[in-house]
């Protein structure tokens, strides 16, 4: 009964010396994190457009350490040359002197050369060297391709996240022939920027503008292009079919409408 151990302590004992309650302390775990600070304008820059900055440094290095062209780029080269300095003088365009073997399409090379016209049109103005209106059209050409690129990756980032996207983009950089042709002239790689659009239709569920890039590509630029679009369209009709979805393929596939309102 009288055992000090047994009596509860006091008022005082339960308090501070100063007879108010001790303040609690919090451990940092327990204390909110400040928020973190926003990002510059700059890291905004290269968190969107990093990968590509990177891609389009490597082309434009092969571009300017390669500049001259190879026998197979030479219909395109005088093309977009005859079509930028010549304009609409046709009976000045080679040709009509050289023709070729077998006929090619001018549609490509007028595409570019529109783009690059500005350019092209500054180098003329100052007189400067025709090497450099070809490093412009090969310039201009390979940011073509590389804004394909980019649509194909935003959409593997979307579908497989931002780990495949890294590993698609160092597998591209490190592979000498996809940057390295990207600033050549070539049917190959006219018909190669529609085929990035085809994929990246293709990823985003697009069915139908997939199969029209694909059909413009071969049709004008690679015939072979067939053995592409024939493999992705019976890829995309035997998941139609499989899931029931012929009537829905009837109905909005108005594609033989299309193509032949095209033609």
């Amino acid at each position: 009964k009288n055992n000090p151990k047994s009596r509860s302590p006091g008022p005082a004992k339960r308090l501070g010396s100063s007879g108010t309650p001790k303040a609690r302390t919090h451990s940092p775990a327990t204390e909110m994190a400040p928020p973190p600070p926003a990002p510059t304008p700059a890291a905004r820059l290269l968190r969107e457009y990093g990968w590509d900055l990177m891609l389009g440094s490597i082309a434009a290095f092969y571009a300017v350490m390669v500049p001259y062209t190879k026998v197979e780029e030479s219909f395109n080269v005088q093309a977009m040359h005859d079509i930028l300095y010549h304009n609409h003088h046709i009976e000045k365009y080679d040709h009509l002197e050289f023709p070729g073997v077998v006929p090619r399409t001018f549609i490509g090379a007028l595409v570019i050369a529109i783009l690059s016209s500005p350019a092209v049109l500054i180098i003329r103005v100052f007189h400067v060297p025709k090497i450099y209106s070809l490093l412009a059209v090969r310039l201009v050409l390979g940011c073509v391709i590389l804004t394909t690129l980019r649509l194909f990756r935003v959409e593997v980032k979307r579908k497989f996240g931002r780990h495949v996207e890294a590993f698609f983009v160092v597998l591209t950089a490190i592979q000498f022939h996809v940057l390295f042709y990207s600033t050549r002239p070539l049917p190959n790689i006219l018909a190669l920027a529609l085929v990035n659009l085809a994929y990246s239709f293709w990823f985003k569920g697009n069915y139908l503008r997939t199969l029209q890039a694909l059909i413009v590509a071969a049709v004008v630029f690679r015939c072979d292009m067939i053995l592409l679009l024939g493999t992705i369209g019976a890829a995309l009709l035997l998941v139609f079919f499989s899931n029931g979805s012929h009537k829905v393929l009837h109905k909005h596939c108005s594609f033989m409408h299309w193509f032949h309102g095209t033609g």
